[in-house]
């Protein structure tokens, strides 16, 4: 019973000081070889244990030693595999930053880390792995949205909005057919509607210029031939007044 307890405390205080050194709180082989080297020492001599249960303690931790190399060699071909990788993080404060990652390391204490945005980030914190062509269409797409929504409504618009309406059909225009599958049929369809409605607002302003410009054809016609009527008297009576004057 005595021996029982004098190893439970020692595998009690070489488990304590090895998770004081370890932040995983993993086994190493140093630790395994201890604790064996321990439950050997202060075994019950009346009941020793079997060499066999030894061994296979030792096949069980090199087993696991085996899985956790994989598991970390795993770890770090997934983290390399990021480099150059479009990704979408969420930080220390609960915010979402997309962004390149620029390279990938391992720290003192065995945490893997992406540089992200010129910031390193825990690998652990990367939320997805986007295409580069995604990325990029939807960042597109969320431009042109935020372009629109600064638009007056289709009730509101005036010609005065014409350039920006322009503007943002142009750029849904020259679209692949990919991006414009992040906007939607909806959004390109109203854009449209805003299309048409400057058109048809700029056809209105030209019809009322013509409608002025009927109105004001006449006036000046008459003015015009009223000028010419009056200079024509005069010629005459000034015609009249010399050839009295010749008479006399």
């Amino acid at each position: 019973a005595i021996a029982s307890q004098d190893a439970t405390k020692a595998n009690t205080n070489i488990s304590t000081s090895k998770t004081a050194e370890t932040k995983d709180g993993g086994y190493t082989e140093e630790m395994f070889m201890k604790l064996l080297a321990a439950e050997m020492q202060y075994q019950d001599p009346l009941e020793p244990t079997d060499n066999s249960q030894y061994v296979a303690q030792l096949a069980s931790f090199t087993q696991i030693e085996a899985i956790q190399a994989v598991q970390a060699d795993m770890k770090n071909i997934q983290g390399n595999s990021m480099v150059g990788k479009m990704v979408a993080l969420i930080d220390d404060d609960n915010v979402e930053i997309h962004g390149r990652v620029d390279y990938v390391r391992t720290d003192d204490d065995g945490q893997l880390l992406a540089s992200v945005n010129n910031k390193e980030y825990p690998v652990e914190k990367i939320k997805s792995i986007m295409d580069e062509t995604y990325y990029n269409a939807v960042l597109v797409a969320d431009t042109i949205l935020a372009d629109i929504s600064k638009l007056p409504t289709k009730d509101l618009l005036t010609l005065g909005d014409e350039e920006d309406v322009v503007k943002v059909a142009t750029m849904i225009n020259s679209l692949d057919e990919y991006t414009k599958g992040f906007l939607g049929k909806d959004v390109t369809e109203y854009v449209q509607s805003l299309v048409d409605k400057i058109a048809e607002l700029k056809k209105t302003k030209q019809e009322a210029e013509e409608e002025v410009n009927k109105r004001t054809t006449p006036k000046t016609e008459e003015v015009n031939t009223s000028t010419e009527t009056a200079e024509n008297t005069g010629a005459a009576a000034t015609s009249q007044t010399t050839v009295n004057s010749e008479i006399a």
